[in-house]
């Protein structure tokens, strides 16, 4: 059985916080809800914050709590995911894109300055778990929501994931680190933006609120964020000494810190497809990193952003999840160490 790149950790503890939710026979918004969300603020360090059912609502709320104009422009990452664009659409928000840092994928804040129209806030998508330099973030004087999806443990110098915007998301989806199995927290750090957050949440209808089913699996998951980040780290430490010893290259964080290890992405010297096709052989999983982003979809202008371009072309995702096993490691090691 192949390895596949990303894979929900659902343990027994889990499956028991999951029925004990069940059999209250209220799986609506309710105790367990109430639960994570205090959970999660106090384990993420946020003054205030809540969940919905899909990140894409929680982007929304977060535009929503800048109050931004209709015809306003917003920077995005050409890397971002697509869903980025319905949620500005819906608000009539114009996207400008941001071209990314080709050893890393971070958004090129450089290019901000000069942007048309510029800017009145700025959604900072932290690919593959890694941080952008805080202080050039500050420095853009702009409104920022930070979506942290990848980037949960993640810190550069002084400053961890999830404070460097005004506002924070967090996707629980199958592929994070930890999942409701659907879903996303609203997050501020600070406690102005905390009261803006509460109005919004106080405003919003049962049904756009997370279930207690998933909030039950989130709180279950969040007990252990810290030992599967550990395990994380371990794995890709391992993972790193083998690929340097081919041409290929590790896509990686600048200045001291860590990113989050939400995968393991390669920046393929060759050919892509061959690579793939030589894993697979293997029986490891890869992905391309963003199959999925504004700029694999269309949305982005056909000759902008060139950098993001190249790395969407070149940029393969190796497994990296805490139920990968000492054989497994093994494995994907000595791929990783022998790729064509």
């Amino acid at each position: 059985m192949s390895i596949p790149v990303f894979r929900s950790y659902i343990r027994r503890k889990d499956m028991d916080t999951v029925l004990n939710c069940l059999v209250t026979d209220s799986v609506g918004p309710g105790e367990y809800l109430d639960r994570f969300q205090k959970a999660a603020r106090e384990a993420l360090g946020f003054d205030y914050g809540f969940a919905v059912r899909s990140p894409l609502t929680a982007l929304g709320l977060a535009l929503d709590s800048l109050a931004l104009s209709e015809g306003d422009a917003v920077a995005v990452p050409a890397l971002a995911p697509a869903y980025y664009a319905e949620a500005l659409a819906s608000r009539r928000l114009a996207p400008v894109f941001i071209d990314s840092v080709i050893d890393s994928a971070e958004p090129d804040l450089t290019a901000i300055a000069g942007l048309d129209p510029h800017p009145k806030a700025f959604i900072l998508h932290e690919a593959l778990g890694i941080l952008p330099d805080p202080e050039a973030v500050a420095a853009l004087g702009l409104a920022v929501i930070e979506d942290m999806s990848n980037a949960v443990g993640a810190y550069r110098g002084e400053s961890r994931a999830g404070s460097l915007g005004r506002v924070a998301i967090l996707g629980l989806e199958h592929d994070s680190i930890v999942t409701s199995g659907g879903g996303a927290l609203v997050l501020a750090f600070g406690k102005r933006e905390g009261q803006v957050l509460r109005n919004l949440g106080e405003a919003i209808a049962p049904e756009i609120r997370m279930t207690d089913y998933n909030a039950a699996l989130a709180l279950s998951q969040l007990r252990d964020m810290e030992g599967a980040i550990t395990r994380r780290r371990e794995l890709a430490s391992a993972f790193a000494q083998s690929l340097a010893r081919t041409r290929h290259r590790l896509l990686s964080q600048g200045g001291e810190g860590e990113p989050g290890f939400w995968a393991f992405p390669v920046s393929i010297d060759s050919s892509v497809k061959d690579v793939r096709a030589y894993a697979k052989k293997k029986e490891v999983d890869t992905e391309l990193a963003f199959d999925g982003s504004l700029l694999a979809k269309g949305l982005v202008p056909e000759g902008a952003c060139p950098n993001a371009r190249s790395i969407a072309m070149r940029c393969l995702l190796f497994p990296l999840h805490q139920r990968i096993g000492a054989s497994s490691a093994d494995k994907i090691s000595r791929i990783l160490a022998t790729l064509p």
